[in-house]
């Protein structure tokens, strides 16, 4: 499919809201589920190794909780009761959770840049509701929304019109509204369902789903806050996928980057030790030994990996033909275009 080609990048707005998860985005939800665990074992003289298999089972909190309670009570053999392994899960993590100061400074500059900010959350609601407070969330945002208290559950669309009203909102602004969570199925999903701007918290973690993407991938909470509020979205990836070149009915928005937005996006993949290589301009002097020297750099890596410069190259033209070239510096919004040509986020 031919991707039209726009000559300026497009603008995107000011954000006018920002619907953020909780669990594992603003709190480490599973640190202090951890925690939780770890007493409830002393508390119940069980091996403390245990703390592993609750770990495991909860999933971050996705398993369902009848499933935790009866893979638990097989576990331990009956030694302690079911309802008392509800009871212990029903209580969660909530007391222990607490708010990192790093993510309370973000708060509070999404605060002084006017952005109203909404929690959204599933989850049975005293259990999150406790949590938001106990770590100050309640004095930092501008509200939340809980699954069990709303009857709906990311990502249906109507729990982020829900944030929306809850922000005092006449309606969800789909060309200003950001999404920010760690969890892809609900929360970027949601968000790409309803056609917002996302950032995926990561944590590390590589992006895997191939039918949907984030605007972007943030490390942590705080790298995706300053995302939203630095001037544009810095995309996913420069290279547009096959996969979305054939979304069905749908076109990409893109644009043709100029030569200096072009090559900052590609010092911003190389890590910071190789991009100080690359800190001149590539038409000064100097600058080809410069590329020659991070290239001896990729080649020794492979090398200690026991990678040929060949089978390196191989792979590079693999990759390169999954996903597009560099060469035509055509970067994806991250969003679609009707077939009139009219920009859909």
């Amino acid at each position: 499919m031919p991707m039209p080609h726009v000559p300026v990048p497009l603008p995107v707005d000011k954000a006018s809201l920002l619907a953020v998860d909780l669990d594992n985005t603003l709190i480490n939800r599973d640190a202090a589920f951890r925690s939780a665990a770890q007493v409830f074992l002393a508390e119940h003289g069980l091996p403390p190794e245990s703390v592993e298999a609750i770990m495991d089972l909860d999933r971050s909190g996705h398993t369902p909780r009848p499933v935790v309670v009866a893979e638990l009570t097989e576990h331990w053999g009956g030694a302690v009761s079911p309802e008392t392994i509800a009871e212990f899960l029903h209580r969660g993590p909530a007391a222990h959770v607490a708010l990192d100061e790093p993510v309370r400074r973000a708060l509070l500059a999404v605060r002084a840049a006017g952005v109203p900010c909404v929690i959204v959350t599933n989850g049975r609601a005293d259990q999150q509701e406790e949590k938001i407070r106990t770590a100050g969330l309640d004095r930092l945002v501008d509200g939340w929304v809980i699954s069990e208290s709303v009857g709906s559950r990311k990502p249906h669309p109507e729990i982020f019109h829900v944030a929306a009203a809850t922000a005092g909102l006449p309606a969800l602004d789909r060309a200003s509204t950001w999404v920010i969570g760690d969890a892809g199925h609900t929360d970027v999903r949601g968000a790409v369902d309803l056609g917002l701007h996302s950032v995926w918290v990561s944590g590390g973690r590589p992006w895997t789903e191939t039918a949907f993407w984030p605007t972007h991938i943030a490390v942590d909470v705080v790298e995706a806050i300053d995302h939203v509020l630095g001037e544009r979205p810095r995309l996913i990836r420069d290279r547009v996928p096959d996969a979305v070149h054939q979304a069905e009915g749908r076109e990409l928005e893109v644009y043709h980057a100029d030569t200096g937005e072009f090559r900052r996006r590609l010092r911003e993949k190389l890590r910071d030790e190789v991009t100080a290589l690359l800190a001149a301009d590539p038409g000064v002097p100097g600058a080809v030994e410069q590329l020659a020297e991070v290239l001896e750099i990729v080649h020794a890596l492979a090398a200690d990996l026991g990678t040929s410069p060949d089978t390196l190259e191989g792979l590079r033209r693999t990759v390169t033909e999954g996903w597009g070239a560099f060469d035509a510096r055509m970067i994806w919004t991250g969003r679609y275009t009707s077939s009139s040509g009219a920009s859909q986020p």
